[in-house]
């Protein structure tokens, strides 16, 4: 075996309270990878995904390891119940072609996400079946947890869409997705917000996100945050170049006065709610 196999990850995931299973499938899951082996570095990022199936994990775990002439599909299956199934601890298929993709450590290269992220499939038929409290929950957990084994920052996460943006949809549908947590839909088939996800990801982390590290030159003109368009309800901006949908956490807001990175930004393009925020956060 060559590269990095990560047999950890379901303790990862049961040190972050999530509930975990193997079968008989699922056996040899720790030696289990694509070609071209294990990870050739620590993941940059999670993917987000959803199955397009109304089976049970049983089904969907075949599929995943045996029945799909590209597996292993994917690192892990989250099925319906909120419990993670262990697919492949080394580098998997799943991405396609897509990208590139900045993330808070580096950026994915271009058609490279299956060696360089890892990927969560989610049980779900992507076409308006209910998302149940404990599968979301648990895939907010479960990311965080990984993420943090990565050395990554909460916000790390994208979903296949914001990958393949002409070819894919899930996760989907946002309108489906049940409990406290609702993100905004950014394709007509209910693609969950990639800002609204990654926002989440980051308030369930309790903590603002980690800053980047500086530019080869030594400068941090790439780690900006402006409002590229809003009208107070309903923001879109930019962080790190990233499209985020609505107006940032006071803790992002914080963090970003002190990190320096509202420098050079003109305050007219902001929507009177964030200049609140901005006023409040440093206490004006």
């Amino acid at each position: 075996m060559t590269g990095i196999y990560y047999t950890d990850m379901l303790d990862v995931l049961r040190s972050a309270g999530c509930k975990v299973a193997e079968n008989s499938t699922t056996n040899g899951w720790q030696k289990r990878a694509r070609s071209s082996g294990g990870f050739p570095s620590a993941p940059l990022g999670i993917q987000w995904h959803h199955t397009a199936s109304s089976t049970s994990p049983a089904n969907d775990l075949h599929w995943q390891i045996v029945g799909c002439p590209d597996s292993p599909v994917g690192n892990m299956l989250l099925d319906r119940t909120g419990t993670y199934w262990p697919v492949a601890a080394g580098a998997a298929n799943t991405a396609g072609k897509g990208g590139p993709l900045a993330m808070s450590r580096g950026t994915i290269p271009l058609d490279s996400a299956n060696s360089r992220t890892f990927a969560i499939e989610a049980a779900n038929n992507g076409v308006g079946e209910a998302w149940p409290t404990a599968q979301i929950d648990a895939y907010f957990a479960g990311s965080n947890a990984l993420n943090a084994r990565f050395g990554n920052a909460p916000s790390d996460v994208f979903n296949h869409q914001t990958w393949a943006p002409t070819r894919k949809i899930d996760p989907a549908t946002s309108g489906a997705v049940q409990g406290g947590w609702r993100p905004g839909s950014s394709t007509s088939s209910g693609t969950w917000a990639q800002g609204d996800v990654c926002g989440e990801c980051t308030r369930r982390a309790g903590s603002a996100p980690a800053p980047r590290p500086p530019t080869p030159d030594g400068g941090d003109d790439d780690m900006k945050a402006s409002v590229i368009k809003g009208d107070g309800s309903d923001s879109y901006w930019a962080w790190d170049g990233v499209l985020c949908r609505g107006i940032p956490s006071l803790e992002w807001v914080q963090w970003g006065f002190e990190a320096g990175l509202y420098a050079n930004t003109d305050p007219v393009l902001y929507p009177q709610g964030f200049v609140d925020q901005l006023v409040a956060a440093q206490g004006g």
